[in-house]
């Protein structure tokens, strides 16, 4: 069983070493207009952000359906949209509603929600238009499809990175195979043992990995996190 403080700092490490990679695809999209529709001012959306905090305290139990009562009435306020959407309990229909958003940073929060579909997903990725600003996200998304996660890896991860593959539980087993062999990069390394798709046959080319010249490391915390899952493995259940 995990440790919830392990936890933590898994994701406090992948959160940093994501931050290079981030902040390349921020410069991209701010650099290509990343406005879109309008420029919306971060106190415009932090005040968007404090009203929309206050009414949903006031509306307890009806999370979704002021969210998207909303976000339809003011479905062409970009600061209010940029504001709303984190929010993990917009109605997937909504969702997909905003997805058809001309603005690449609406587009780009859509991908990050959680709650967005497969399909949604799909269409969004089809667009020439800006591919680039949500590769990132589709990378990390839990309903991005396969294919789709196929084909992002196979290309220069230049906006990606194998960190976005390593801690995604759909990312294909192939992929998550090749980073276990292949990835030196401690935070990677950090994002595959903490995904739960990590198994007995993935911890073995993992270990394998961590034997090689360039990882080994006593001090290395991966070491002491796969010794830990290593035992967990039932007998026979490794290819």
């Amino acid at each position: 069983m995990r440790k919830s403080g392990r936890i933590g700092l898994g994701l406090l490490a992948l959160a940093a070493a994501a931050t290079g990679v981030w902040a390349v695809s921020q410069s991209r999209l701010a650099a290509s207009g990343g406005a879109g529709a309008g420029h919306s001012p971060p106190s415009e959306i932090q005040r968007n952000r404090e009203m929309i905090a206050s009414a949903l305290k006031q509306n307890p139990g009806r999370e979704r359906a002021w969210l998207d009562s909303s976000i339809r009435t003011r479905i062409n306020d970009r600061s209010f949209l940029l504001a709303a959407l984190p929010y993990d309990s917009i109605s997937p229909g909504i969702l997909d509603t905003l997805a058809n958003s001309s603005d690449p940073r609406v587009a780009l929060e859509v991908v990050r929600n959680p709650g967005t579909l497969s399909a949604t997903l799909e269409r969004i990725y089809r667009r020439q238009s800006y591919p680039g600003y949500v590769s990132q996200a589709l990378a990390a998304h839990r309903n991005t499809p396969p294919y789709i996660l196929r084909d992002l890896y196979n290309r220069p991860h230049t906006t990606t990175g194998d960190i976005w593959f390593a801690a995604n539980p759909v990312t294909p087993r192939e992929i998550l195979a090749e980073i276990a062999r292949t990835a030196d990069d401690t935070h990677v390394i950090g994002a595959l043992l903490e995904n739960p798709s990590l198994d007995c046959w993935l911890q073995g080319q993992l270990a394998r990995n961590l034997m090689k010249r360039q990882n080994r490391d006593a001090d290395n915390p991966n070491v002491e996190r796969l010794t830990e899952l290593i035992p967990t493995c039932r007998p026979g259940s490794a290819l």
